[in-house]
């Protein structure tokens, strides 16, 4: 988690709002669709759409790009297995970037994105 904290440092992820990046650390046990809600904090039965880490930085700035790379890089260096998790029924949408750790947690960054 700390090297995704120093990596996230000042970043924000822009959709239609901007977002800070936030590290998280959630202990092992399976992933499922139904735990990732629980961890999420969201409703049964809530929307999730899964996404590649590289189609989740598509849409990152020129100007942000060196530092997304950087985060990308911490991401593949600590986390296997890592997927992208989009909750929400509605435009705005809480984003899990997950994998996980060399002790067989779970770890990533999550943020928040405006889609209409």
């Amino acid at each position: 988690v700390d090297a995704f904290e120093k990596a996230v440092k000042g970043l924000l992820y822009i959709s239609e709002t901007e977002a800070e990046l936030e590290p998280f650390l959630w202990y092992s046990g399976e992933l499922s669709k139904k735990r990732l809600l629980e961890l999420a904090g969201a409703a049964k039965g809530t929307a999730v759409e899964e996404a590649t880490l590289d189609s989740f930085f598509l849409t990152v700035s020129k100007e942000d790009k060196p530092k997304f790379d950087d985060l990308a890089k911490a991401i593949k260096e600590h986390l296997k297995d890592v997927k992208v998790y989009k909750v929400g029924d509605e435009a705005e949408k809480q984003v899990y970037v997950v994998g996980m750790t060399s002790d067989g947690n779970w770890a990533g960054v999550k943020t928040s994105v405006v889609e209409t």
